[in-house]
């Protein structure tokens, strides 16, 4: 062979080398495929769904497929990390009928395991609860590295409930949820949705102890963010809290709002706002509008296999009943919730020209309304809500900060999280600093939650205040 046909040759090696190595950095570089897998245990496959619809799984496949995405169910009743871990990927030859993750090339991963199949039930002695409670925290931990690693994106459902909790475990679930919102990776959070308070289903929302029915499943998907994965395809980062100083001043009207694109039940509706001066008379500074549902409760039967009988179960059906209109106002000097039916959960915290953090946290499956004030519970009245629209606005000289709109209802740990710097991420729609450099009417102001919608400058003038 002559020098310059090795040459050639030698040439021709090397040129299809870089292409090869140019596809791969390419293909590692793409964005993922519009592919998710939820990757859980037997809720996450749809267990209790008696609807037959596959739980929140499949909901979350009608919600999302019109956007473009496919939902894959590749979960396992009575998974835990331990159990799930080997599932992840094949080892040698794929066993039949096991649901694998990485086989079905998935570009997102929700993450659907709890603390009750951990087995924080079982654990005799507070050293041993500690050790699953660490068991789930890091085998969780794994599972987004391993994902990552894979050029998977991660989304996790937080811990949920069980009718066999004591208050020990709703502490861990609790404390767990708190947690996992600290890592830097989205969240959806599960609990808001379906708690009853103590750690238990809600009542009317369960099949069996350890499964939602088929309303709790709905109930679930509604606290995803609907336009979550678009906004992590477009690489939107996690969001941080604002250092920003200064406030946002309405100048009359409601003049910033949000409007859901897709139905929403539980939710977090806070701000910041500082008036000037003490208040005498009645003065709104936010309102939610929406429709009331009333809730029709009946009983279901199931036979079960294996001779085990029948199963007995609550089911309850929400419907939209009359409009509604709740307002934050100031009432007697007070810092006051006007509930759907007019009813007042009054704090004891005035309005004296000093900067509050005001939250209303509604739990649409329980049917009740909380009221903060400066991470303090001023009390809670009963009510089933579908909001439609959030509002702030009010006095000439109100001036707000820190819009927070979540999808998921927050209890009084997460809202003392919040009260002391921290930002929660799971299931926020909408975090609005309103430290726009600019903020003109009839505009969108920033969104820095994982989300692509925004609230909205409506008529009447906006400025920054910058103190």
């Amino acid at each position: 062979m002559t020098r310059a046909r090795r040459t050639t040759r030698h040439l021709l090696v090397l040129t299809l080398a870089v292409a090869a190595l140019t596809l791969a950095q390419a293909r590692q570089s793409a964005a993922p495929a519009r592919r998710i897998a939820v990757f859980g245990s037997s809720v996450a496959n749809g267990t209790g769904d008696d609807l037959g619809k596959e739980g929140y799984t499949g909901r979350l496949r009608e919600l999302l497929a019109p956007r473009g995405w496919e939902v894959l169910n590749q979960s396992r009743g009575g998974d835990n990390t331990l159990a799930m871990a080997p599932r992840f990927e094949p080892a040698g030859e794929p066993k039949p009928n096991v649901r694998y993750l990485l086989p079905v090339n998935p570009g997102y991963v929700l993450l659907g395991l709890s603390l009750g199949n951990e087995g924080i039930q079982n654990g005799t002695s507070t050293a041993e609860k500690d050790a699953i409670y660490r068991q789930f925290e890091s085998g969780m931990r794994r599972f987004v590295e391993r994902s990552r690693q894979h050029h998977i994106v991660p989304i996790i459902t937080l811990c949920y409930t069980r009718n066999d909790f004591t208050p020990v475990e709703y502490e861990y679930t609790r404390r767990m949820n708190l947690a996992i919102n600290a890592w830097d990776v989205p969240s959806v959070n599960f609990l808001g949705a379906v708690d009853d308070g103590t750690g238990k289903w809600a009542k009317g929302f369960w099949h069996d102890s350890l499964h939602p029915n088929a309303a709790g499943h709905a109930e679930l998907v509604r606290t995803f963010v609907p336009t979550l994965f678009e906004a992590l395809e477009q690489g939107k980062p996690a969001p941080k809290r604002s250092t920003a100083a200064g406030f946002a001043r309405l100048e009359g009207g409601a003049a910033i709002s949000f409007a859901p694109e897709d139905s929403m039940h539980p939710f977090a509706f806070g701000f910041t706002v500082r008036l000037a001066g003490a208040r005498s008379g009645e003065s709104s500074v936010a309102e939610i509008r929406g429709s009331t549902l009333t809730a029709t409760t009946g009983m279901k039967s199931e036979t079960r296999g294996g001779g085990r009988g029948t199963l007995e179960f609550e089911t309850t059906t929400l419907t939209s009943a009359a409009p509604f209109s709740a307002t934050i106002v100031v009432q007697n000097g007070m810092w006051t919730y006007k509930a759907a039916d007019g009813s007042v959960v009054q704090s004891h915290v005035k309005a004296d020209g000093r900067a509050h953090r005001l939250f209303v946290s509604h739990y649409t499956a329980r049917a009740e309304t909380l009221f903060f004030v400066d991470g303090v519970l001023a009390g809670r009245t009963a009510e089933r809500l579908e909001p439609k629209l959030f509002s702030l606005g009010g006095p000439r000289d109100a001036d707000f900060k820190d819009l927070l709109i979540y999808r998921s209802a927050l209890n009084a740990d997460e809202i003392a999280a919040l009260e002391s710097g921290r930002l929660l991420q799971a299931s926020l729609e909408v975090y609005s600093p309103l430290a726009d450099e600019e903020i003109r009417s009839r505009n969108s102001v920033a969104n820095l939650a994982q989300s692509l919608t925004s609230a909205k400058v409506g008529p009447g003038g906006v400025v920054h205040i910058d103190k």
